[in-house]
């Protein structure tokens, strides 16, 4: 008997029972991170653009946007909308070291993402749009990449060998230090500099692309056409929240 690992298996069952069996909002037991009370508080992106998953009043196939100019990616799928509890976790991760909201928030976009390839077709690759460096001495660490190997574990645990593999090496890189994006308008966000990321190869052939948030949607489709510039033949991309447009 191998009592190295009986011991690590029984230490990790009397952790996920302590852990792992509460919900990370409210703290009632639940089996899973959010319990459905909690769940429900999220703002889900049920009315939403088909292509670019911007949110809408109405249910609509496209919007203005998509049908004038559409996004190279082939579609983006984005569960939540960038408000509320969701935009609170979101901005705890980031600028509070609420790290632990990581698990939640990936666990909830692997449900989705599990739903939506439900047929099979996965991507044979997940990438991040990464911050540069400077950001990342700032906050201690990159999140994008953090929530990526979170992600990554919560979908080999339901899925297997369909998952997508997570380079070592991130092969998407920020070459510009530009100013934070929460610290801009939407007319500084689209007018920033577009030469700001670079693609290294290899590039897989199908790809997926994550983000945190989308806002305008001009950084995940600046990285899309590096990655199909660099050999990608289609890109898939997922964020766990879109912002809505404001309202005049």
């Amino acid at each position: 008997m191998d009592w190295k690992k009986l011991s690590t298996t029984k230490i990790y069952e009397v952790y996920r029972r302590l852990f792992l069996t509460r919900c990370y909002l409210c703290n009632g037991k639940c089996e899973n991170t959010l319990c459905l009370p909690c769940q429900e508080g999220l703002s889900l992106n049920t009315n939403s653009c088909h292509h670019c998953k911007r949110p809408t009043h109405t249910i609509s196939n496209l919007c203005g946007q998509c049908q004038t100019l559409p996004p190279p990616y082939h579609f983006c799928i984005a569960p939540y909308r960038f408000e509320g509890i969701v935009k609170t976790l979101i901005h705890n991760i980031k600028f509070n070291q609420g790290n632990h909201y990581i698990r939640p928030l990936t666990y909830l976009l692997s449900n989705h993402l599990i739903r939506t390839y439900s047929s099979g077709n996965w991507p044979e690759q997940l990438l991040y749009v990464p911050s540069h460096p400077n950001r990342i001495k700032e906050r201690g660490f990159c999140q994008t990449r953090a929530m990526s190997n979170h992600l990554i574990k919560s979908l080999q645990q339901h899925i297997g060998k369909e998952c997508p593999a997570l380079p070592k090496y991130n092969p998407i890189q920020k070459t510009k230090h530009t100013k934070a994006q929460h610290s801009l308008s939407r007319k500084e966000r689209l007018k920033s500099p577009q030469n700001s990321y670079k693609v290294d190869t290899p590039i897989a052939k199908h790809v997926a692309l994550f983000d945190d948030v989308m806002t305008t949607g001009s950084t995940v489709e600046n990285c899309a056409k590096l990655l199909l510039k660099a050999g990608a033949e289609r890109v898939d991309v997922w964020v766990i929240a879109r912002t809505p447009d404001k309202e005049h």
